[in-house]
């Protein structure tokens, strides 16, 4: 299979099988590792002696990983869009741009799309990913939170950089705003070519602690090393590395590339071929390899040991109250001073106690954001609606009264423009009695001015009257 992959990365022939292939096994085995998609397309170009069943799973393997790099691609641009329009400065630390590093793009796999945002923007993202049918899910080893959508598309939210160590951690401590924009956008971010080679270490060493390094990890280290080329700042990089204490680890990985995809396959590197076994193993082999790649790490490997169940069935007391020679490797102070073991003890575990109980609170605070977010919403929906019922009252009485006054003009102005001269006082009266009749007076003093009006017409008809 790694002979396969090998020339349909690098664009050669691909060598006829010499022996029979167990192709359900290959089938398997690939989809784990995944590069299915790889395989399944150098199928393709080499005779085989293959089942159908065993052919159409293949294919459909491979359709599926065509479908999700195509909602891949869909959803990247619609989350960028919507995180744009929001407002919302976002980080990408990985997105599908990762396809643009193998000759087709079908070649590639995306696992998940990993963003990062401040931590007050987190409800708002949350609302944004349920309105575009995304459902949340909780998993016990993520530092961030997970949102999937059919067909398996994977989109994670950190709020803080999702590397533990410290040195690392210190080199991506800078806001979101100083990273540079993406061309067109004003608030999505990306890294650069040096931050992105280090956040790819950062990630492949917590696949390793994890135990879910594989071989399309491998290779993509390998593809994006090819991209970069020899301009790249490989100097100050490395330092970081070896600041890090990953630098072992790094150089192995890179060599285990090269032995599988590169020209050096005739040179014999020990830890590397240890490694490979790891990786093919599914991290059931060679676990001492922990020890020489990553000795800083010891901590965080021992938490995410594969076994930890059995083991916290079996030395449950051993593992809250190890040997003062394993404590040593955290506390120094130990060797001169071994009757502080007990109070090591006590710091060990308040730290776990602490960091259980801190994931605890971040997630209650994050759904009680969320609930108060909600809150506001609808309040501001219900004052809205208040308010445009409120603008809507005056043209409503505007059509009972079938006229086109202003509504604006007070009793008295009403008053004093509905005043008719002298001399027609039978209409001054129908006019009179019809607002009268209609409610049209607003205030007792045009109903005042209106009788004054007909006493004076009376009169001077009764005058006239008496002329004739």
């Amino acid at each position: 299979m790694l002979i396969l992959l090998a020339a349909i990365i690098n664009q050669k022939p691909i060598q006829t099988l010499r022996k029979r292939m167990r192709w359900e096994t290959l089938l398997d085995v690939s989809d784990y590792q995944d590069v299915v998609s790889i395989v399944y397309i150098g199928l393709l170009g080499i005779e085989k002696e293959i089942s159908e069943e065993c052919e159409a799973e293949f294919y459909q393997n491979y359709r599926k990983q065509l479908l999700l790099y195509e909602s891949y691609k869909k959803v990247d641009e619609v989350i960028k869009w919507q995180l744009e329009r929001h407002k919302i400065d976002a980080l990408f630390l990985l997105d599908s741009e990762v396809t643009e590093m193998y000759p087709k793009p079908e070649m590639a796999h995306i696992r998940q799309i990993e963003i990062l945002a401040d931590k007050k923007e987190m409800p708002r993202i949350h609302r944004i990913m349920l309105d575009m049918d995304y459902e949340q899910r909780e998993e016990a080893m993520g530092s961030g939170v997970v949102y999937v959508r059919v067909p398996g598309v994977r989109i994670v939210f950190y709020d803080g950089m999702p590397i533990e160590n410290k040195v690392i951690r210190h080199y991506f401590s800078g806001s979101i705003k100083s990273y540079r924009r993406i061309e067109s956008y004003r608030f999505i971010h990306m890294l650069t070519n040096e931050e992105v080679y280090l956040y790819r270490a950062a990630r492949m060493v917590e696949l390793y602690i994890t135990g879910k390094l594989k071989i399309r990890d491998i290779m993509d280290l390998w593809q994006f090393k090819k991209v970069l080329g020899e301009k790249f700042r490989w100097k100050a990089v490395r330092e970081f590395l070896e600041k890090a204490k990953w630098q072992e680890f790094i150089r192995q990985a890179e060599l285990l590339a090269e032995l599988w995809f590169g020209e050096g396959a005739e040179q014999q590197y020990g830890v590397a071929i240890e490694l490979e076994e790891y990786i093919l193993s599914r991290g059931r082999e060679n676990e001492h390899l922990d020890e020489e790649l990553l000795p800083c790490e010891k901590v965080r490997l021992d938490f995410y040991w594969r076994d930890r169940d059995k083991e916290w069935a079996l030395k449950q007391q051993a593992w809250w109250f190890p040997s003062r020679e394993y404590m040593m490797q955290f506390f120094p102070a130990l060797e001169k001073y071994p009757f502080l073991l007990v109070f090591c003890w006590i710091v060990r575990n308040w730290r776990f106690i602490r960091r259980i109980c801190t994931n605890k609170c971040k997630k209650a605070g994050f759904r009680l954001r969320v609930r108060l977010l909600d809150i506001k919403e609808k309040l501001k929906g219900m004052i809205g609606r208040k308010k445009d019922g409120e603008e809507e009252m005056p043209e409503a009485a505007e059509g009972e009264n079938g006229s086109g006054a202003d509504p604006d003009i007070s009793g008295e102005d009403a008053a004093e423009e509905a005043r008719p001269d002298e001399s027609s006082a039978g209409a001054a009266e129908g006019t009179a009695v019809q607002a009268e009749e209609e409610g049209d007076s607003p205030n007792r003093e045009t109903a005042d001015e209106t009788a004054r009006l007909e006493e004076t017409e009376g009169e001077n008809y009764e005058e006239l009257k008496n002329q004739g």
